[in-house]
Protein backbone atom coordinates (compact mmCIF):
# COMPACT_ATOMS: atom_id res chain seq x y z
CA UNK A 1 0.00 0.00 0.00
CA UNK A 2 1.22 3.49 -0.80
CA UNK A 3 1.91 6.02 1.93
CA UNK A 4 0.65 9.45 0.92
CA UNK A 5 2.58 11.66 3.30
CA UNK A 6 5.87 11.66 5.11
CA UNK A 7 6.80 13.14 8.42
CA UNK A 8 9.29 13.18 12.29
CA UNK A 9 8.37 16.57 12.54
CA UNK A 10 9.18 18.58 9.79
CA UNK A 11 5.53 18.83 10.06
CA UNK A 12 4.15 16.36 7.53
CA UNK A 13 6.86 15.88 5.08
CA UNK A 14 5.08 15.60 1.78
CA UNK A 15 3.46 18.82 2.94
CA UNK A 16 6.80 20.13 4.21
CA UNK A 17 6.30 23.07 6.56
CA UNK A 18 9.32 24.56 8.33
CA UNK A 19 8.44 25.99 11.73
CA UNK A 20 11.24 28.29 12.87
CA UNK A 21 13.91 26.03 14.42
CA UNK A 22 11.59 23.24 15.51
CA UNK A 23 10.80 20.28 13.29
CA UNK A 24 8.91 17.05 13.60
CA UNK A 25 10.05 13.52 12.96
CA UNK A 26 7.00 11.74 11.64
CA UNK A 27 5.41 10.57 8.50
CA UNK A 28 1.69 11.25 8.78
CA UNK A 29 -0.03 8.70 6.63
CA UNK A 30 -3.63 9.00 5.44
CA UNK A 31 -5.02 5.50 5.45
CA UNK A 32 -6.17 4.83 1.89
CA UNK A 33 -6.61 6.51 -1.48
CA UNK A 34 -6.68 10.26 -0.85
CA UNK A 35 -9.96 12.09 -1.24
CA UNK A 36 -9.78 15.86 -1.10
CA UNK A 37 -13.09 16.44 -2.87
CA UNK A 38 -15.19 16.86 0.28
CA UNK A 39 -15.36 19.59 2.89
CA UNK A 40 -16.66 20.11 6.40
CA UNK A 41 -16.64 22.33 9.46
CA UNK A 42 -13.65 22.36 11.81
CA UNK A 43 -13.36 23.71 15.35
CA UNK A 44 -9.90 25.21 15.98
CA UNK A 45 -8.72 25.55 19.59
CA UNK A 46 -5.33 26.66 20.86
CA UNK A 47 -3.49 26.96 24.16
CA UNK A 48 -3.04 29.85 24.73
CA UNK A 49 -6.04 31.23 22.88
CA UNK A 50 -6.23 34.32 20.70
CA UNK A 51 -4.05 33.00 17.88
CA UNK A 52 -4.75 34.46 14.42
CA UNK A 53 -6.14 31.87 11.99
CA UNK A 54 -4.80 31.69 8.42
CA UNK A 55 -6.25 29.37 5.77
CA UNK A 56 -3.89 28.40 2.92
CA UNK A 57 -1.79 31.46 3.80
CA UNK A 58 -4.68 33.97 3.85
CA UNK A 59 -5.81 35.57 7.12
CA UNK A 60 -9.42 34.61 7.88
CA UNK A 61 -10.11 37.58 10.15
CA UNK A 62 -10.71 35.22 13.09
CA UNK A 63 -8.76 34.03 16.13
CA UNK A 64 -8.94 30.94 18.32
CA UNK A 65 -11.17 29.45 19.48
CA UNK A 66 -13.28 29.56 16.33
CA UNK A 67 -15.19 27.21 14.02
CA UNK A 68 -14.42 27.51 10.31
CA UNK A 69 -17.19 26.25 8.06
CA UNK A 70 -17.12 24.44 4.70
CA UNK A 71 -13.33 23.90 4.72
CA UNK A 72 -11.87 21.60 2.04
CA UNK A 73 -10.08 18.46 3.15
CA UNK A 74 -6.31 18.95 2.82
CA UNK A 75 -6.36 22.70 3.45
CA UNK A 76 -3.49 24.23 5.44
CA UNK A 77 -4.45 25.97 8.70
CA UNK A 78 -1.77 28.22 10.23
CA UNK A 79 -1.99 29.78 13.70
CA UNK A 80 0.09 32.87 14.54
CA UNK A 81 0.52 34.40 17.99
CA UNK A 82 3.17 36.86 19.14
CA UNK A 83 5.83 35.16 21.26
CA UNK A 84 5.04 31.68 19.88
CA UNK A 85 6.16 29.63 16.90
CA UNK A 86 3.70 29.39 14.02
CA UNK A 87 1.69 26.18 13.99
CA UNK A 88 0.82 24.57 10.64
CA UNK A 89 -1.76 21.79 10.31
CA UNK A 90 -3.13 19.95 7.31
CA UNK A 91 -6.91 19.71 7.68
CA UNK A 92 -8.14 16.11 7.82
CA UNK A 93 -11.93 16.17 7.49
CA UNK A 94 -13.78 13.12 8.81
CA UNK A 95 -17.29 13.03 7.32
CA UNK A 96 -20.24 12.98 9.71
CA UNK A 97 -18.09 13.85 12.73
CA UNK A 98 -17.19 16.97 14.66
CA UNK A 99 -13.72 17.86 13.37
CA UNK A 100 -11.52 19.43 16.03
CA UNK A 101 -7.94 20.73 15.98
CA UNK A 102 -6.41 21.22 19.45
CA UNK A 103 -3.07 23.06 19.22
CA UNK A 104 -0.58 23.62 22.05
CA UNK A 105 1.47 26.57 20.80
CA UNK A 106 5.21 26.45 21.47
CA UNK A 107 7.01 29.54 22.83
CA UNK A 108 9.53 31.02 20.43
CA UNK A 109 12.02 31.17 23.30
CA UNK A 110 12.37 27.69 24.74
CA UNK A 111 13.81 27.36 28.27
CA UNK A 112 17.26 25.71 28.30
CA UNK A 113 16.32 23.21 30.98
CA UNK A 114 13.29 22.18 33.00
CA UNK A 115 12.63 23.41 36.53
CA UNK A 116 13.37 21.35 39.61
CA UNK A 117 11.26 18.21 39.67
CA UNK A 118 8.85 17.75 42.55
CA UNK A 119 9.08 14.18 43.90
CA UNK A 120 5.40 14.49 44.77
CA UNK A 121 4.62 14.90 41.06
CA UNK A 122 1.53 12.94 39.94
CA UNK A 123 2.75 10.43 37.35
CA UNK A 124 -0.44 8.51 36.47
CA UNK A 125 -3.71 7.10 37.74
CA UNK A 126 -5.00 3.54 37.47
CA UNK A 127 -8.67 2.56 37.33
CA UNK A 128 -9.79 -0.93 38.26
CA UNK A 129 -11.16 -2.94 36.48
CA UNK A 130 -9.83 -2.31 32.97
CA UNK A 131 -12.98 -3.58 31.25
CA UNK A 132 -16.51 -4.73 32.01
CA UNK A 133 -19.04 -6.97 30.29
CA UNK A 134 -22.61 -6.17 31.25
CA UNK A 135 -26.14 -7.03 30.24
CA UNK A 136 -28.62 -4.17 29.77
CA UNK A 137 -29.90 -2.87 33.09
CA UNK A 138 -26.96 -4.14 35.14
CA UNK A 139 -25.35 -1.74 37.62
CA UNK A 140 -21.80 -2.09 38.95
CA UNK A 141 -19.54 0.21 40.91
CA UNK A 142 -15.92 0.54 39.80
CA UNK A 143 -13.48 -1.01 42.28
CA UNK A 144 -10.96 1.79 42.72
CA UNK A 145 -9.03 4.69 41.26
CA UNK A 146 -5.42 4.96 42.45
CA UNK A 147 -3.03 7.89 42.02
CA UNK A 148 0.72 7.22 41.70
CA UNK A 149 3.51 9.72 42.42
CA UNK A 150 7.14 10.26 41.45
CA UNK A 151 8.43 9.33 44.91
CA UNK A 152 6.87 5.86 44.57
CA UNK A 153 3.88 6.51 46.84
CA UNK A 154 0.24 6.04 45.86
CA UNK A 155 -3.20 6.71 47.28
CA UNK A 156 -6.80 5.70 46.62
CA UNK A 157 -8.86 8.52 45.16
CA UNK A 158 -12.46 9.27 46.15
CA UNK A 159 -14.57 8.90 43.03
CA UNK A 160 -16.03 12.36 43.67
CA UNK A 161 -12.54 13.89 43.23
CA UNK A 162 -12.40 12.64 39.63
CA UNK A 163 -14.28 13.66 36.51
CA UNK A 164 -16.11 10.54 35.33
CA UNK A 165 -17.68 10.38 31.88
CA UNK A 166 -18.93 7.90 29.32
CA UNK A 167 -18.15 8.35 25.63
CA UNK A 168 -21.44 6.75 24.54
CA UNK A 169 -24.19 7.39 27.06
CA UNK A 170 -26.62 5.35 24.96
CA UNK A 171 -24.60 2.25 25.92
CA UNK A 172 -23.63 2.98 29.55
CA UNK A 173 -23.60 5.88 31.98
CA UNK A 174 -21.56 6.54 35.12
CA UNK A 175 -22.52 8.49 38.22
CA UNK A 176 -20.33 10.76 40.32
CA UNK A 177 -20.10 7.97 42.90
CA UNK A 178 -18.62 5.54 40.36
CA UNK A 179 -21.73 3.46 39.56
CA UNK A 180 -21.87 2.26 35.94
CA UNK A 181 -25.31 1.48 34.53
CA UNK A 182 -25.61 -0.55 31.30
CA UNK A 183 -28.26 1.01 29.07
CA UNK A 184 -28.31 -0.86 25.75
CA UNK A 185 -26.17 -3.16 23.61
CA UNK A 186 -22.94 -1.71 22.28
CA UNK A 187 -19.53 -0.62 23.52
CA UNK A 188 -18.21 2.51 25.17
CA UNK A 189 -15.28 3.85 27.15
CA UNK A 190 -15.62 5.16 30.69
CA UNK A 191 -12.98 7.80 31.51
CA UNK A 192 -11.68 8.92 34.90
CA UNK A 193 -9.81 12.24 34.81
CA UNK A 194 -8.00 13.57 37.89
CA UNK A 195 -6.16 16.86 38.41
CA UNK A 196 -3.77 17.64 41.26
CA UNK A 197 -1.46 20.66 41.49
CA UNK A 198 -2.29 21.58 37.89
CA UNK A 199 -1.27 18.13 36.62
CA UNK A 200 -3.99 16.08 34.89
CA UNK A 201 -3.93 12.31 34.47
CA UNK A 202 -6.51 9.88 33.05
CA UNK A 203 -7.34 6.19 32.67
CA UNK A 204 -10.26 4.27 31.21
CA UNK A 205 -12.50 1.20 31.36
CA UNK A 206 -13.73 -0.45 28.18
CA UNK A 207 -17.39 -1.43 28.63
CA UNK A 208 -19.23 -3.99 26.46
CA UNK A 209 -22.99 -4.39 26.83
CA UNK A 210 -24.86 -7.34 25.30
CA UNK A 211 -27.78 -9.62 26.09
CA UNK A 212 -26.93 -12.80 27.93
CA UNK A 213 -24.18 -11.33 30.07
CA UNK A 214 -25.49 -12.53 33.41
CA UNK A 215 -22.54 -11.47 35.55
CA UNK A 216 -20.93 -8.10 36.14
CA UNK A 217 -17.35 -8.82 35.13
CA UNK A 218 -17.93 -12.26 33.73
CA UNK A 219 -16.87 -13.71 37.11
CA UNK A 220 -13.15 -14.11 37.76
CA UNK A 221 -12.30 -17.83 37.51
CA UNK A 222 -8.55 -18.02 38.10
CA UNK A 223 -5.21 -16.34 37.40
CA UNK A 224 -2.08 -17.69 35.74
CA UNK A 225 1.30 -16.30 36.73
CA UNK A 226 4.36 -16.77 34.55
CA UNK A 227 6.93 -18.07 35.08
CA UNK A 228 5.92 -20.85 37.46
CA UNK A 229 9.61 -21.34 38.40
CA UNK A 230 12.37 -18.74 38.75
CA UNK A 231 16.07 -19.13 39.53
CA UNK A 232 18.04 -16.27 41.10
CA UNK A 233 21.41 -15.68 42.64
CA UNK A 234 21.87 -13.58 45.78
CA UNK A 235 21.35 -9.93 44.92
CA UNK A 236 19.66 -10.62 41.59
CA UNK A 237 16.14 -9.36 40.78
CA UNK A 238 13.72 -10.41 38.07
CA UNK A 239 10.21 -9.22 37.22
CA UNK A 240 7.22 -11.53 37.03
CA UNK A 241 6.73 -12.14 33.31
CA UNK A 242 2.94 -11.95 33.16
CA UNK A 243 -0.25 -12.24 35.19
CA UNK A 244 -3.35 -13.30 33.28
CA UNK A 245 -6.91 -13.28 34.63
CA UNK A 246 -9.39 -15.83 33.25
CA UNK A 247 -13.16 -15.37 33.35
CA UNK A 248 -16.17 -17.70 33.28
CA UNK A 249 -16.99 -16.89 29.65
CA UNK A 250 -13.49 -17.84 28.52
CA UNK A 251 -12.30 -14.25 28.13
CA UNK A 252 -8.90 -13.37 29.56
CA UNK A 253 -6.97 -10.17 30.23
CA UNK A 254 -3.45 -9.22 31.26
CA UNK A 255 -3.26 -7.80 34.80
CA UNK A 256 -0.96 -4.96 35.79
CA UNK A 257 1.39 -6.33 38.51
CA UNK A 258 0.71 -3.18 40.54
CA UNK A 259 -2.89 -4.34 40.99
CA UNK A 260 -1.87 -7.57 42.75
CA UNK A 261 -0.83 -8.47 46.30
CA UNK A 262 2.26 -10.56 47.06
CA UNK A 263 3.43 -12.75 49.92
CA UNK A 264 6.45 -15.01 50.50
CA UNK A 265 6.69 -18.07 52.80
CA UNK A 266 10.21 -17.21 54.05
CA UNK A 267 12.95 -14.57 53.89
CA UNK A 268 15.08 -16.15 51.15
CA UNK A 269 13.42 -13.84 48.63
CA UNK A 270 11.48 -10.58 48.71
CA UNK A 271 8.96 -9.15 46.28
CA UNK A 272 8.10 -5.53 45.52
CA UNK A 273 4.63 -4.07 45.05
CA UNK A 274 5.23 -4.14 41.30
CA UNK A 275 6.14 -7.85 41.18
CA UNK A 276 9.95 -7.66 41.16
CA UNK A 277 11.37 -10.73 42.95
CA UNK A 278 14.83 -10.43 44.57
CA UNK A 279 17.15 -13.13 45.92
CA UNK A 280 18.26 -12.52 49.54
CA UNK A 281 19.74 -15.83 50.72
CA UNK A 282 20.39 -19.36 49.47
CA UNK A 283 17.26 -21.49 49.60
CA UNK A 284 13.87 -22.18 48.07
CA UNK A 285 10.77 -20.00 48.44
CA UNK A 286 7.17 -19.81 47.31
CA UNK A 287 5.85 -16.44 46.14
CA UNK A 288 2.05 -16.16 46.18
CA UNK A 289 0.35 -13.70 43.83
CA UNK A 290 -3.22 -12.63 44.66
CA UNK A 291 -5.60 -10.67 42.46
CA UNK A 292 -9.02 -9.39 43.59
CA UNK A 293 -11.84 -8.21 41.37
CA UNK A 294 -15.40 -7.51 42.54
CA UNK A 295 -14.68 -9.16 45.89
CA UNK A 296 -13.43 -12.35 44.21
CA UNK A 297 -9.78 -13.20 44.97
CA UNK A 298 -7.72 -15.75 43.03
CA UNK A 299 -4.09 -16.77 43.60
CA UNK A 300 -1.21 -18.49 41.85
CA UNK A 301 2.36 -19.25 42.96
CA UNK A 302 5.95 -19.10 41.73
CA UNK A 303 8.64 -21.45 43.02
CA UNK A 304 11.91 -19.55 43.45
CA UNK A 305 15.36 -21.07 43.92
CA UNK A 306 18.21 -18.83 45.10
CA UNK A 307 21.89 -19.80 44.69
CA UNK A 308 25.05 -18.12 45.98
CA UNK A 309 26.91 -18.07 42.66
CA UNK A 310 26.29 -16.40 39.32
CA UNK A 311 25.81 -19.05 36.67
CA UNK A 312 26.88 -16.56 34.02
CA UNK A 313 27.14 -12.79 33.89
CA UNK A 314 24.52 -11.03 31.82
CA UNK A 315 25.75 -9.60 28.55
CA UNK A 316 24.58 -6.22 27.28
CA UNK A 317 24.37 -5.42 23.57
CA UNK A 318 23.04 -2.37 21.72
CA UNK A 319 22.04 -1.33 18.20
CA UNK A 320 21.48 2.41 17.67
CA UNK A 321 19.86 3.59 14.43
CA UNK A 322 19.61 7.24 13.32
CA UNK A 323 18.08 8.11 9.95
CA UNK A 324 18.37 11.72 8.84
CA UNK A 325 19.16 11.28 5.14
CA UNK A 326 16.31 9.74 3.12
CA UNK A 327 17.32 8.39 -0.27
CA UNK A 328 14.04 8.94 -2.14
CA UNK A 329 13.20 12.38 -0.74
CA UNK A 330 14.84 15.75 -1.18
CA UNK A 331 16.30 17.94 1.53
CA UNK A 332 12.80 18.81 2.71
CA UNK A 333 12.33 15.19 3.69
CA UNK A 334 15.58 14.91 5.64
CA UNK A 335 16.19 15.35 9.35
CA UNK A 336 19.28 16.76 11.05
CA UNK A 337 19.13 15.35 14.58
CA UNK A 338 19.16 11.51 14.27
CA UNK A 339 22.92 11.01 13.70
CA UNK A 340 23.66 13.25 16.69
CA UNK A 341 21.00 11.40 18.72
CA UNK A 342 22.84 8.13 18.03
CA UNK A 343 26.05 9.67 19.36
CA UNK A 344 24.28 10.59 22.60
CA UNK A 345 22.94 7.07 23.04
CA UNK A 346 26.37 5.55 22.35
CA UNK A 347 27.84 7.81 25.03
CA UNK A 348 25.34 6.48 27.57
CA UNK A 349 25.95 2.87 26.54
CA UNK A 350 29.73 3.25 26.69
CA UNK A 351 29.64 4.69 30.21
CA UNK A 352 27.38 2.00 31.70
CA UNK A 353 28.78 -0.49 34.25
CA UNK A 354 26.26 -3.08 35.49
CA UNK A 355 26.33 -5.08 38.71
CA UNK A 356 29.09 -5.77 41.19
CA UNK A 357 31.33 -7.00 38.37
CA UNK A 358 31.00 -3.65 36.50
CA UNK A 359 29.85 -5.28 33.28
CA UNK A 360 29.86 -2.99 30.27
CA UNK A 361 28.27 -3.40 26.86
CA UNK A 362 29.95 -6.21 24.96
CA UNK A 363 28.71 -4.90 21.62
CA UNK A 364 27.52 -1.45 20.50
CA UNK A 365 26.65 -1.08 16.81
CA UNK A 366 25.30 1.88 14.89
CA UNK A 367 23.56 2.52 11.59
CA UNK A 368 23.34 6.12 10.39
CA UNK A 369 21.64 7.84 7.46
CA UNK A 370 21.82 5.89 4.18
CA UNK A 371 23.42 2.90 5.96
CA UNK A 372 20.14 2.38 7.77
CA UNK A 373 18.14 0.68 5.03
CA UNK A 374 15.33 -1.65 5.98
CA UNK A 375 17.44 -4.71 5.15
CA UNK A 376 20.44 -3.42 7.12
CA UNK A 377 18.31 -2.58 10.17
CA UNK A 378 16.65 -5.99 10.31
CA UNK A 379 19.93 -7.79 9.61
CA UNK A 380 21.58 -5.55 12.21
CA UNK A 381 19.09 -6.74 14.82
CA UNK A 382 19.90 -10.34 14.01
CA UNK A 383 23.69 -9.91 13.98
CA UNK A 384 23.99 -7.54 16.96
CA UNK A 385 21.99 -9.73 19.31
CA UNK A 386 23.10 -13.14 18.08
CA UNK A 387 24.25 -15.34 20.94
CA UNK A 388 21.97 -13.71 23.52
CA UNK A 389 20.50 -15.96 26.21
CA UNK A 390 17.74 -15.48 28.78
CA UNK A 391 20.10 -13.65 31.17
CA UNK A 392 21.10 -11.03 28.60
CA UNK A 393 19.73 -7.56 27.88
CA UNK A 394 19.46 -6.23 24.31
CA UNK A 395 18.98 -2.52 23.52
CA UNK A 396 17.40 -1.21 20.31
CA UNK A 397 17.25 2.54 19.63
CA UNK A 398 15.70 4.26 16.59
CA UNK A 399 15.59 7.96 15.70
CA UNK A 400 14.08 9.14 12.44
CA UNK A 401 10.79 9.49 10.66
CA UNK A 402 7.80 7.53 11.87
CA UNK A 403 4.58 6.79 10.02
CA UNK A 404 0.97 5.94 10.75
CA UNK A 405 -1.36 4.03 8.44
CA UNK A 406 -4.73 2.65 9.58
CA UNK A 407 -3.61 3.03 13.21
CA UNK A 408 -0.47 0.90 12.61
CA UNK A 409 2.83 2.59 13.47
CA UNK A 410 5.91 2.25 11.25
CA UNK A 411 9.62 3.07 11.38
CA UNK A 412 10.90 4.65 8.18
CA UNK A 413 14.38 3.46 7.14
CA UNK A 414 16.56 5.47 4.78
CA UNK A 415 15.24 3.63 1.69
CA UNK A 416 11.59 4.27 2.53
CA UNK A 417 9.91 4.99 -0.83
CA UNK A 418 6.30 5.66 0.12
CA UNK A 419 5.16 2.04 0.21
CA UNK A 420 4.38 0.07 3.36
CA UNK A 421 6.64 -2.73 2.16
CA UNK A 422 9.66 -0.42 2.45
CA UNK A 423 8.87 0.58 6.07
CA UNK A 424 9.15 -1.47 9.29
CA UNK A 425 5.79 -1.99 10.98
CA UNK A 426 5.36 -2.59 14.69
CA UNK A 427 4.45 -6.19 13.88
CA UNK A 428 7.59 -6.72 11.79
CA UNK A 429 9.85 -5.15 14.41
CA UNK A 430 8.30 -7.29 17.15
CA UNK A 431 8.75 -10.45 15.11
CA UNK A 432 12.51 -9.74 14.80
CA UNK A 433 12.96 -8.74 18.45
CA UNK A 434 10.80 -11.47 19.98
CA UNK A 435 13.14 -14.28 18.89
CA UNK A 436 15.99 -12.73 20.91
CA UNK A 437 16.15 -14.39 24.36
CA UNK A 438 16.21 -12.22 27.47
CA UNK A 439 15.02 -8.67 28.08
CA UNK A 440 14.70 -6.18 25.23
CA UNK A 441 15.04 -2.46 26.05
CA UNK A 442 13.59 -0.33 23.24
CA UNK A 443 13.76 3.45 22.74
CA UNK A 444 11.85 4.93 19.77
CA UNK A 445 12.12 8.63 18.88
CA UNK A 446 9.63 9.02 16.02
CA UNK A 447 6.17 10.37 15.44
CA UNK A 448 3.32 7.97 16.29
CA UNK A 449 5.77 5.84 18.28
CA UNK A 450 3.24 5.14 21.05
CA UNK A 451 1.60 2.76 18.59
CA UNK A 452 4.49 0.35 19.13
CA UNK A 453 3.15 -0.28 22.64
CA UNK A 454 -0.54 0.25 21.87
CA UNK A 455 -0.73 3.67 23.53
CA UNK A 456 -3.93 5.50 22.70
CA UNK A 457 -5.48 8.27 24.80
CA UNK A 458 -3.00 9.40 27.44
CA UNK A 459 -2.69 7.38 30.63
CA UNK A 460 0.09 9.76 31.57
CA UNK A 461 -0.65 13.23 30.23
CA UNK A 462 2.03 15.82 30.95
CA UNK A 463 0.01 18.98 30.40
CA UNK A 464 -3.37 20.24 31.52
CA UNK A 465 -6.68 19.84 29.73
CA UNK A 466 -5.44 17.44 27.08
CA UNK A 467 -8.69 15.53 27.49
CA UNK A 468 -11.36 18.13 27.85
CA UNK A 469 -14.11 17.29 25.37
CA UNK A 470 -16.22 14.17 24.96
CA UNK A 471 -16.13 14.57 21.18
CA UNK A 472 -12.32 14.60 21.23
CA UNK A 473 -12.26 11.41 23.27
CA UNK A 474 -14.88 9.78 21.08
CA UNK A 475 -12.85 10.24 17.91
CA UNK A 476 -9.86 8.47 19.41
CA UNK A 477 -12.03 5.87 21.15
CA UNK A 478 -13.59 4.81 17.86
CA UNK A 479 -10.23 4.41 16.15
CA UNK A 480 -8.82 2.36 19.02
CA UNK A 481 -11.81 0.00 19.02
CA UNK A 482 -11.41 -0.54 15.29
CA UNK A 483 -7.64 -0.98 15.47
CA UNK A 484 -6.97 -3.40 18.29
CA UNK A 485 -8.46 -6.76 19.19
CA UNK A 486 -11.28 -6.38 21.69
CA UNK A 487 -9.73 -8.41 24.47
CA UNK A 488 -6.08 -8.66 23.50
CA UNK A 489 -4.41 -5.45 22.34
CA UNK A 490 -0.90 -6.75 23.08
CA UNK A 491 -0.61 -9.11 20.10
CA UNK A 492 2.36 -8.18 17.90
CA UNK A 493 3.10 -5.08 19.98
CA UNK A 494 6.16 -4.48 22.16
CA UNK A 495 4.09 -5.13 25.29
CA UNK A 496 4.93 -8.61 26.54
CA UNK A 497 6.93 -9.05 29.74
CA UNK A 498 10.22 -9.30 27.82
CA UNK A 499 10.08 -5.62 26.76
CA UNK A 500 11.04 -2.42 28.58
CA UNK A 501 10.03 0.42 26.27
CA UNK A 502 10.08 4.21 26.09
CA UNK A 503 8.54 6.03 23.13
CA UNK A 504 8.63 9.72 22.32
CA UNK A 505 4.90 10.29 21.76
CA UNK A 506 1.38 8.87 21.59
CA UNK A 507 0.37 6.98 18.46
CA UNK A 508 -1.55 10.03 17.23
CA UNK A 509 1.16 12.62 18.02
CA UNK A 510 4.17 14.08 16.27
CA UNK A 511 7.67 14.03 17.77
CA UNK A 512 9.99 17.00 17.42
CA UNK A 513 13.63 17.85 16.84
CA UNK A 514 15.17 21.25 17.62
CA UNK A 515 17.91 23.15 15.78
CA UNK A 516 19.37 25.61 18.34
CA UNK A 517 21.72 28.26 16.94
CA UNK A 518 25.40 27.27 17.19
CA UNK A 519 24.51 23.90 18.73
CA UNK A 520 23.98 20.39 17.46
CA UNK A 521 20.36 19.59 16.54
CA UNK A 522 18.60 17.08 18.77
CA UNK A 523 15.44 15.06 19.07
CA UNK A 524 13.48 16.37 22.06
CA UNK A 525 12.88 12.88 23.49
CA UNK A 526 16.49 11.75 23.05
CA UNK A 527 17.83 15.00 24.49
CA UNK A 528 15.64 14.52 27.57
CA UNK A 529 16.83 10.93 27.93
CA UNK A 530 20.45 12.04 27.65
CA UNK A 531 20.03 14.94 30.08
CA UNK A 532 18.50 12.67 32.71
CA UNK A 533 20.37 9.41 32.26
CA UNK A 534 23.91 10.22 31.12
CA UNK A 535 26.90 10.11 33.44
CA UNK A 536 28.08 13.35 31.82
CA UNK A 537 25.09 15.11 33.40
CA UNK A 538 25.40 13.36 36.79
CA UNK A 539 22.29 11.22 36.09
CA UNK A 540 19.60 13.48 37.62
CA UNK A 541 16.94 10.88 36.75
CA UNK A 542 18.42 8.68 39.51
CA UNK A 543 15.95 9.82 42.18
CA UNK A 544 17.08 7.38 44.90
CA UNK A 545 20.81 7.99 44.24
CA UNK A 546 21.77 4.31 43.86
CA UNK A 547 23.65 4.89 40.56
CA UNK A 548 20.95 2.88 38.81
CA UNK A 549 18.24 4.30 36.60
CA UNK A 550 15.08 2.26 36.38
CA UNK A 551 12.69 2.45 33.45
CA UNK A 552 10.23 4.28 35.71
CA UNK A 553 12.84 6.83 36.85
CA UNK A 554 13.82 7.52 33.24
CA UNK A 555 10.21 7.85 32.16
CA UNK A 556 9.31 10.30 34.92
CA UNK A 557 12.33 12.50 34.20
CA UNK A 558 11.84 12.51 30.41
CA UNK A 559 8.10 13.16 30.62
CA UNK A 560 8.62 16.16 32.89
CA UNK A 561 11.59 17.48 30.87
CA UNK A 562 9.56 17.43 27.66
CA UNK A 563 6.57 18.99 29.43
CA UNK A 564 8.79 21.77 30.77
CA UNK A 565 9.81 22.52 27.18
CA UNK A 566 6.11 23.14 26.50
CA UNK A 567 6.13 20.85 23.50
CA UNK A 568 2.96 18.91 22.77
CA UNK A 569 4.62 15.51 22.80
CA UNK A 570 3.69 13.01 25.53
CA UNK A 571 6.29 10.36 26.35
CA UNK A 572 4.97 6.79 26.69
CA UNK A 573 6.24 3.81 28.69
CA UNK A 574 5.73 0.06 29.01
CA UNK A 575 5.34 -1.36 31.54
CA UNK A 576 4.17 1.27 34.02
CA UNK A 577 6.12 1.59 37.28
CA UNK A 578 8.87 -0.76 36.15
CA UNK A 579 11.86 -0.97 38.51
CA UNK A 580 13.96 -2.70 35.85
CA UNK A 581 17.42 -1.10 35.68
CA UNK A 582 18.05 0.21 32.16
CA UNK A 583 21.27 2.11 32.97
CA UNK A 584 23.81 1.68 35.77
CA UNK A 585 27.13 3.41 36.55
Amino acid sequence: MLFKSFSKVKLALLFVVIISSIFSSCISLPSTTPNNSFSGDIQINSEPGGALIYLDGIYTGHSTPYKLENISNGSLVTLKLSGYLNSNNIVQITPNQINIINIHLIPSTIPPFPPFFDIGYLTHIDINPNYLQLSPGKIVKINSITAYYLDGTNKKLPFEKCDLLSINKNVAIISESGEITAVSEGETTIWAIYTENNVTRSDSIQVYVSEGQSTITDSLSNIDVSPSFMSLYIGQSKPISSITAHYASGIEQTINPNNCDYSVNNSFVSVSNSGIISGNAVGNSIVTVAYTENNITKTDTISVSVSDTIVGDAKYRALAVGVGDYIYYGEEGDLLAPPYDVNKMKKIFNDCQFGSNNIGFSKIKELKNTQATKTNILQGIQSTFSGADENDVSYFYFSGHGALLDQVSYLCPSDFNGNTSSAISVHELESFLSVIPGIKVVFIDTCHSGGFIGKDIARNETTNNLISEEEYLSDFNDSIINSFARYNITKDLLTSSEYQVLTSSHWYQLSYELHPPNEQPFGVFTKALYEGCSLANNIPADVNNDNKISLNEAYNYIAQWVAAMRINQDVQVHPLNSNFTIFEY
